[in-house]
């Protein structure tokens, strides 16, 4: 078995790369960002980016990430509410996969930065609006970082409702971000779920939006993860919305900790201010 390891400082790898995994070769890849091996499952011709602050299993039918992983630390987090917040292409990935709404455009151009958020983004077949994205690494975890500006890239761009992401989900973020204080690192997995023939999945085979989002957060002993409907109003609580790791896996068709040695015991909720499930 063939093993590919990279030299990382302290939270952020120093070369973003982007490679395809080769089922015929058994490749094992070793990312910082993911605790016990990324999540395996998605389609083989999927595309995996690994950027400074967090790596992304892009969809090939959709050009959305099905999963994205990072790793908060306590130095990482810092206050993001100034930092400019645009759209940009990421590099790594072929120009053709990611468009503007503009659909006689055949390539995706910066957006000007004084309408930036009022501006419709197409990926692929999936169009949504300055109300419907969002980060799926957050900027808050990371803004204490040189490299916060690839948090901008449409790699990290997910159709996420403005009640969610404003409401449970970023007091989620929150939480985890606060965690850090006493925590040496904590290592969060999150991606969206369609509805597919009746079932949940990671991928969308109609071009259509999330019904649901999920986040798991872990440290080598213990985890807390959470389902969150896409509908949920603003006022929602993110410790109403815990789920189990078997229930992600199987709502999503992935294993998130492929490598795991050890059982992870659901100890997290409470330092994340939640009633233990």
């Amino acid at each position: 078995m063939k093993y590919i390891s990279n030299i990382f400082i302290r939270w952020v790898s120093g070369l973003a790369l982007t490679f395809v995994l080769w089922g015929a070769q058994a490749q094992t890849i070793h990312i910082s960002h993911c605790m016990a091996g990324c999540p395996q499952g998605s389609a083989v011709n999927n595309e995996i980016v690994v950027r400074h602050l967090y790596v992304a299993e892009i969809n090939s039918d959709n050009g959305l990430a099905d999963w994205v992983a990072y790793r908060v630390l306590r130095d990482s987090v810092g206050v993001a509410s100034l930092l400019p917040r645009w759209w940009q292409q990421d590099e790594l990935l072929p120009v053709a996969s990611v468009l503007e709404t503009d659909l006689n455009q055949p390539l995706f151009n910066q957006p000007d930065l004084s309408d930036a958020q009022d501006r419709d983004y197409r990926v692929n077949e999936v169009v949504f609006t300055s109300e419907d994205r969002g980060r799926l690494t957050p900027m808050t975890s990371f803004a204490d970082t040189p490299y916060w500006e690839e948090l901008n890239n449409l790699s990290n761009m997910a159709p996420l409702p403005n009640d969610l992401r404003a409401g449970a989900w970023s007091r989620l973020e929150q939480a985890i971000n606060e965690l850090t204080a006493s925590e040496e690192e904590l290592f969060v997995v999150s991606g969206p779920l369609y509805e597919v023939s009746g079932a949940l999945s990671t991928r969308s085979n109609n071009g259509g939006f999330p019904v649901s989002y999920f986040k798991i957060v872990a440290n080598e002993s213990a985890y807390a993860s959470f389902i969150f409907e896409g509908g949920l109003p603003i006022h929602a609580e993110y410790c109403d919305r815990i789920a189990s790791i078997a229930e992600i896996q199987s709502a999503s068709g992935l294993v998130i900790f492929p490598i795991l040695d050890n059982e992870l015991t659901p100890d997290l909720y409470s330092d994340l201010r939640c009633q233990q499930p």
